[in-house]
């Protein structure tokens, strides 16, 4: 190989990589933002409270049996739903479905 195709070949390699440095940066940045768990603790404190005072209370005191029925029923139910949107398309994990 020629030095002048070694020389264009590592200036096109050069050119193609600026700006990739700071698009994983910005998006990093963003990703940080946007899965910060501690700031999503604290923005939702009271009702991650609650939630868990409810849970304390149903496995200390036993969960009723209607409460019992509703989970057996609607925990298929909700996987069945959830598998029938995606295989039409509708489903945010959808390869056809179009980003912004």
């Amino acid at each position: 190989m020629a030095e002048e195709e070694k020389e264009t070949i590592e200036r096109s390699i050069e050119k193609a990589r600026d700006g990739v440095g700071s698009g994983i940066d910005e998006l990093d940045r963003k990703l940080r933002a946007s899965l910060d768990v501690q700031s999503f603790a604290s923005a939702h404190a009271p009702q991650l409270a609650i939630g868990g005072a409810v849970v304390g209370f149903l496995i200390g005191f036993g969960f009723p049996r209607p409460l019992v029925r509703i989970v057996k029923l609607a925990g298929p139910l909700a996987l069945l739903a959830y598998k029938v949107k995606r295989s039409r398309g509708n489903g945010a994990g959808s390869e056809t479905a179009t980003s912004p």
